[in-house]
């Protein structure tokens, strides 16, 4: 006989109660998968904003002459002297951009792969392309495009099976 001063619950109020909380915790990590989700995809946005802006600054800076500066793959400041190539203005982009020390808002998932931008990586070199690989989101590439037009290209998420990419073009006179 049960005392009725004993105060309890039952295994049904404990199993429903453990049924609420498995349920609310579902819903809360759908919901925190899609804030991360689109806090990458702004990064990545911002990432390439940003550079888009730094590659267009120093280019029109360039085209007047002088000196400007970029950082090297070491992160170490250096000056290079103007008019150069857009070969050479595309390569000294693309080593600010690793000196830079930037990196995906995605992650790393092939150590192989550098940083932020995918054309200084192991082995090194510059693509021609934008970065096509699923596991490349966040990464981005500066290439050339034609005589006078610079090419920044993100790559922005993997959506229904194909690449969203970030395209900007940048001129260089």
């Amino acid at each position: 006989m049960r005392d009725k001063n004993c105060k309890a619950f039952t295994l049904i109020e404990l199993l429903v109660v453990v049924a609420i909380i498995g349920i609310l915790a579902a819903v809360g990590v759908v919901a925190y998968n899609g804030y991360t989700g689109a806090a990458k995809v702004s990064a990545t946005k911002a990432n390439h904003k940003m550079i888009t802006k730094m590659i267009g600054a120093k280019g029109i800076q360039c085209s007047i002459g002088g000196d400007i500066e970029y950082t090297n793959v070491n992160g170490t400041i250096k000056t290079m002297s103007c008019p150069v190539s857009i070969e050479n203005f595309i390569g000294y982009m693309n080593q600010t951009i690793y000196g830079l020390k930037l990196s995906s808002p995605y992650g790393t998932p092939n150590p192989s792969w550098c940083r932020l931008n995918v054309t200084n990586c192991s082995p090194p070199g510059y693509m021609s392309a934008c970065p096509s690989n699923p596991d490349q989101l966040g990464y981005l590439s500066v290439f050339k495009v034609s005589t006078n037009q610079i090419k920044v290209c993100s790559n922005l998420r993997y959506k229904n099976g194909s690449i969203v990419y970030l395209e900007d073009n940048v001129s260089y006179e």
